[in-house]
């Protein structure tokens, strides 16, 4: 499960990184999406969306942390961010789960002396 939160994380940052630097979102229409947002269901969006959504979330609660908003505002647009995170991870482990993936994984993650693929990578 360590490892699984682990790819979670690894998939938010990498998309977080590669997104380009967009305009400080609106008081206003962080507002309203926060709204429509938390009233729809996650399950219908496809991975972009999730990604976008939580990009957008992610610009909002900070808007709302710089401009001195309520601590409640911003814990507000980072709940939405979690749901729509959780969404996200599920559908990862529901894909390595159905495409038998856990095993390869696990060992290439746990790679030789306990060391991750992603460092062996860094090493070469």
């Amino acid at each position: 499960m360590k490892t699984l939160s682990f790819l979670v994380f690894f998939l938010i940052a990498s998309g977080t990184m590669a997104a380009p630097p967009e305009a400080k979102p609106a008081t206003a229409v962080c507002k309203a999406e926060l709204k429509e947002w938390s009233a729809q269901k996650t399950e219908t969006l496809t991975i972009d969306q999730l990604f976008d959504r939580m990009h957008a979330l992610v610009a909002c609660a900070d808007e709302a942390h710089h401009h001195r908003h309520s601590e409640k505002k911003t814990f507000a647009y980072l709940n939405e961010f979690y749901r729509v995170h959780t969404e996200l991870a599920n559908r990862t482990f529901d894909f390595i789960t159905r495409h038998d993936l856990k095993t390869q994984f696990q060992e290439e993650e746990n790679g030789a002396g306990g060391q991750t693929a992603s460092k062996a990578t860094d090493n070469n």
